[in-house]
């Protein structure tokens, strides 16, 4: 089962989106780590086993390539108000469930749209 850990730049209400599905969250700033360095938190997010839920692509995605197996990194690309970041978020849970609820070494975007990508990352031999 995937276990989500929501960065502080989204809200903490997608716990609750979360929780609603069955999944396990928890929030950065739940856990104590707000204001942590990206670094740190991926200390954290690969020690727990964690999903990790930002709308901070560009600087996750430089620490995930150099990770060989990692539980999921999900962004939601664009700042959005609380509501829309929850309609996205569903947008993406949709996504993982139909996909069968392992995001081991996946990659998850949902676009403002709604739109919702999975692929592997990094690549099968990226990280040569």
């Amino acid at each position: 089962m995937v276990r989500f850990l929501i960065d502080e730049c989204l809200t903490p209400e997608l716990l609750a989106e979360a929780y609603a599905r069955g999944f396990e969250a928890h929030h950065v700033d739940t856990l104590g780590l707000a204001k942590a360095s990206d670094r740190a938190l991926m200390v954290q997010i690969v020690g727990g086993d964690f999903t990790f839920v930002t709308n901070n692509r560009r600087d996750f995605l430089r620490l995930y390539h150099v990770i060989d197996v990692h539980a999921g990194l999900l962004t939601i690309i664009p700042s959005v108000g609380i509501e829309c970041q929850a309609e996205l978020f569903n947008a993406s849970l949709d996504a993982i469930a139909a996909a069968g609820d392992d995001m081991t070494g996946e990659f998850v975007e949902v676009a403002a749209d709604g739109t919702v990508t999975i692929t592997r990352y990094p690549a099968p031999g990226g990280n040569d």
